[in-house]
């Protein structure tokens, strides 16, 4: 998954006012069995406190085709925390 960002302040209509992050933030965790995370949005949990990041991703690595056509992807959330520079995400907080 990539990210953009956009400094505070500045006009969020201008598209040159984004940047875009030149490597992934999430990506295939093997140990976890997420392959191809991808598609996300983020929401608060019940409480409204902490962020939850929903995300879909295959449980296997190798498939035939077209990987965005693969009919298996299954929906993961895994709760986000905030450093000094965004999102943090680690695969250890995710939520079957």
């Amino acid at each position: 998954m990539g990210l953009l960002s956009v400094a505070a302040g500045e006009d969020l209509l201008d598209r040159n006012a984004w940047k875009k992050n030149r490597e992934p933030v999430f990506k295939t965790v093997r140990e976890a069995g997420i392959f191809g995370p991808g598609h996300n949005c983020f929401v608060k949990d019940e409480d409204g406190i902490q962020d939850i990041m929903v995300y879909h991703a295959r449980q296997y690595d190798e498939i035939t085709g077209d990987p965005l056509y693969d009919p298996n992807r299954h929906t993961y959330m895994m709760k986000v925390g905030w450093g000094d520079h965004g999102p943090v995400f680690d695969w250890k907080n995710y939520m079957r």
